[in-house]
């Protein structure tokens, strides 16, 4: 975990963040964590079903926030959990759970670690969506015109001027705030206290990417660790496979023949090169899925392919019954079209 936090006066704040650093390697380390049912199956958190979920809210966002002649404006979601906050406490803090890329789902502002220790420090819980994504559409459509306005920078403005309406709003011109991220929100959590400073106390960046780089090699490193370390044989399994659709892909019989096994929409063209690299980026995205989110219990949130960990991929790829690697390599991306389609 990154954590980014100012040197700040209040005793609060330090054993907030040093409570949380303290809370989430115990999590890691707890029997939960290894005491898992095998095969995939996780069940759901201990929720209670009846448990109701605050009302959506709504922020008027700048467009563009850096075009002051560009005046046009849109509607942000978001969400507010005031049940452990003590209005007349300046000490309490505030938390601010940063969407990321996907719908932000209300169910985060009654459960997780992040309200466990909101109860624990009374602090009140605020989630910002992120433009683009959910309900929260700052254009009529998602032309290539009005993707220029989706981008960090802006999203950044977003949680500024989100911030400073917030605390107008309800009077928290005294309460330090503290932003959660994980994955790419992480990032944001992290550039959010580099960037605005003054408005932001301390910050959780779990997991967040902060140095962008375009040929990721490392990423595919950890996921071939991750693989082998769980199921021996299975990268050579995969590499075989690899390397016979490189040597069908030579001949039209075997553009057609891949074109089958992987049930692809259009032909193979080998001189298309964004085709092929798209190709071969997502067949690797198969195991590049399920490694990132191999048993983190998402089944609660209706994700379908939960159930489907390195285990279940790799015993696939090391089962001969199903045929040679390359049949093998189909079958694992064949199951996930099924269960994702």
């Amino acid at each position: 975990m990154f954590m980014c936090c100012a040197i700040m006066e209040l005793k609060t704040l330090y054993e907030l963040l040093f409570f949380i650093t303290f809370i989430s390697i115990s999590y890691a380390m707890s029997p939960l964590f290894f005491n898992k049912y095998g095969g995939g199956f996780m069940g759901i958190p201990h929720i209670e079903h009846k448990m109701t979920t605050p009302p959506a809210q709504w922020i008027k966002q700048r467009l563009d926030h850096f075009n002051h002649v560009d005046t046009r404006t849109w509607k942000q979601r978001y969400f507010v959990n005031d049940t452990f906050f003590n209005y007349s406490d300046a000490s309490a803090p505030v938390f601010l759970m940063i969407g990321g890329e996907g719908k932000a789902n209300p169910l985060w502002m009654v459960t997780g670690s992040w309200i466990e220790y909101a109860e624990h420090f009374g602090a009140l819980c605020v989630m910002l969506e992120h433009r683009y994504y959910g309900t929260s559409h700052p254009t009529e459509d998602m032309s290539v015109k009005n993707m220029v306005y989706l981008n960090s920078e802006q999203a950044l403005a977003d949680l500024a001027h989100f911030r400073h309406y917030m605390t107008e709003k309800m009077g928290l011109s005294q309460n330090k705030w503290i932003a959660f991220g994980g994955s790419y929100p992480g990032s944001l959590a992290a550039w959010f206290r580099l960037k605005y400073p003054h408005m932001v106390d301390g910050a959780v960046a779990t997991s967040g990417p902060l140095l962008a780089k375009v040929n990721f090699l490392e990423y595919l490193e950890v996921v071939q660790n991750a693989l082998e370390s769980t199921v021996p044989g299975c990268t050579e399994a995969i590499q075989q496979a690899v390397q016979s659709i490189e040597q069908n892909i030579k001949t039209a019989a075997g553009r057609s023949s891949i074109k089958d096994l992987f049930k692809l929409c259009d032909e193979i063209d080998v001189d298309k090169e964004n085709d092929m690299q798209n190709l071969f980026s997502t067949l690797a995205g198969n195991f590049e899925g399920v490694v990132q989110y191999n048993k983190d219990n998402r089944e609660f949130e209706g994700v379908s392919d939960a159930n489907i960990t390195i285990t279940v991929i790799c015993d696939m790829m090391l089962d001969q019954k199903l045929g040679p690697s390359l049949q093998r390599f189909a079958a694992v991306n064949n199951l996930l079209l099924q269960v994702r389609f």
